[in-house]
């Protein structure tokens, strides 16, 4: 069997175990259901203006899924409190709670590429954090591929009056053939938890991800959602909300930069299950040269949850004609006493701001930066944590 690593800092050690058994009989469920369903079609509404069709999934099927993890925290600190950081494997083979929360929330009969993820992981975090602990440090977790399929699954657990802030980033070494990444990460908000969460992912132009990120909160329970994609020939990240607790709230800010002949696509679904939930997206991006992109937000809310408060937003900016960009917000709405409503706006570089600057002796290239960097800037200034504003900026400035 594969051996899995998590490579943990500061406590200098190295945490190895084969394939546990119960996720060994849980991935040949997997594998029959993956089996069962067709790849997605653009036509479908969850894959709209995705050429998904391109992508062969058969040639990965075979292929040894492969990552290195690293893990960064103050680890004293988490064996003070009881928190367990541990990879995958060994945390289901242990930890009862992993084998309860596993794909509790992920539906695997709905997906090809989620099927695929649990059919064929190989690595993973699981973070339990007990009752009444608030981490005053980050914990940052990096996973980064270089063989031709990577498959992820990571479980994230707070239980209740718990407060963390959690950061994963995502990343390959270049290949000469196209490369898979297939992830599923799912984080449970029990009750008055309040988590932040912040997703980076950075591909090279060779790379398809698929990215579900599926998060569940109870009563009062929060997500600070925070995300910025940038590359990848196909590059889908879906984070679904689920309000399951009366008072629990989210916001979701994302932030996207195509370029080149990349796509882009980035879905954002809140499910309001219960009264008196609150919600609010945002999601912006820039895309250039031929790159194109297309954004999903649903707001859902069902009978029983009145009291609702749910709004999104997306805004994209095009630099060029040859870019492509789509917008697709959506409400679906069974409860009468509720506030939700949705934004978006598609537009070129405005050309009079173009000239303002090159009239103050910019390049048309200079120019761009700056309007790039103020239009993103905004949002950026919402991101809580310093270090991830800086490497945002970092990111978009190229």
């Amino acid at each position: 069997m594969a051996k899995q690593n998590l490579v943990t800092k500061h406590a200098v050690k190295l945490l190895s175990q084969a394939e546990s058994s119960f996720a060994s009989a849980k991935k040949e469920d997997a594998f029959v259901i993956y089996k069962s369903l067709p790849m997605p079609k653009e036509r479908e509404e969850d894959w709209r203006y995705t050429q998904i069709e391109k992508l062969k999934i058969e040639n990965f099927e075979n292929e040894a899924a492969d990552a290195k993890i690293e893990a960064s925290a103050h680890f004293e600190e988490l064996q003070s409190n009881g928190i367990i950081l541990e990879d995958i494997n060994t945390a289901l083979e242990k930890y009862p709670a992993a084998q309860n929360y596993f794909f509790k929330s992920g539906r695997i009969d709905k997906d090809k590429f989620v099927a695929l993820s649990a059919a064929q992981f190989t690595n993973g975090a699981y973070l339990y954090v007990p009752k009444n602990v608030e981490l005053k440090e980050p914990i940052r977790i990096n996973f980064n591929f270089s063989g031709k399929k990577n498959a992820i699954h990571n479980l994230i657990v707070c239980e209740a009056n718990t407060k963390i802030d959690f950061i994963e980033e995502y990343s390959n070494n270049p290949s000469d053939s196209e490369q898979l990444n297939a992830c599923v990460t799912e984080v449970f908000a029990n009750n008055n938890s309040r988590i932040n969460f912040y997703h980076l992912n950075s591909w090279t132009n060779e790379v398809y991800n698929f990215t579900n990120v599926i998060g569940a909160l109870e009563r009062d329970a929060s997500i600070n959602w925070v995300s910025g994609s940038f590359g990848g020939k196909l590059n889908r990240l879906k984070i679904d909300t689920l309000f399951n607790g009366q008072g629990s709230s989210c916001s979701n800010l994302g932030v996207f930069f195509g370029k080149g002949k990349e796509h882009i696509d980035i879905t954002t679904n809140v499910y309001h299950n219960v009264e008196s939930t609150t919600n609010n997206i945002l999601v912006d991006g820039i895309l250039r040269d031929e790159s194109s992109s297309v954004y999903r937000g649903l707001i859902r809310i069902e009978k029983p949850a009145q009291k609702t408060n749910s709004y999104l937003a997306n805004h994209i900016l095009k630099l060029g004609n040859k870019t492509l960009a789509n917008s697709i917000p959506s409400l679906k709405i069974d409860a009468n006493d509720v506030k939700a409503s949705h934004g978006a706006t598609v537009g070129q570089i405005n050309e009079e701001h173009l000239f303002y600057l090159m009239a103050r002796g910019l390049s048309r290239d200079e120019a761009e930066k700056m309007i790039v960097e103020g239009f993103f800037e905004p949002i950026i200034m919402k991101i809580p944590n310093e270090e991830l504003r800086e490497k945002i900026r970092a990111m978009v400035r190229g």
